[in-house]
């Protein structure tokens, strides 16, 4: 999916919350609920497209750092036997 295509997916998501917030019976509705239902909604999108959340990249990398220093153990070891 195009850079184009993406950002139209994301703009007809909003457009479909905002017509769910607009039709709810409730008296007053809640903005929470809306946007948690686009930000789920987005984050679909956007994990469909490859892209992680700023959490999940910072999990990954500290994993990265921790493998990284366990090989640069590993090396030393083996170096010196």
């Amino acid at each position: 999916m195009s850079n184009k295509e993406t950002f139209e997916a994301f703009i007809r998501i909003v457009e479909d919350k905002i017509a769910e917030f607009s039709d709810s019976n409730a008296k007053q509705p809640s903005l929470d609920l809306l946007k948690d239902g686009v930000r789920d909604k987005f984050d679909d999108l956007i994990k469909s497209q490859g892209y992680v959340s700023k959490e999940e990249y910072e999990s990954l990398e500290i994993i990265a750092r921790r493998l990284e220093s366990r090989l640069d153990e590993l090396e030393k070891a083996t170096k010196s036997s």
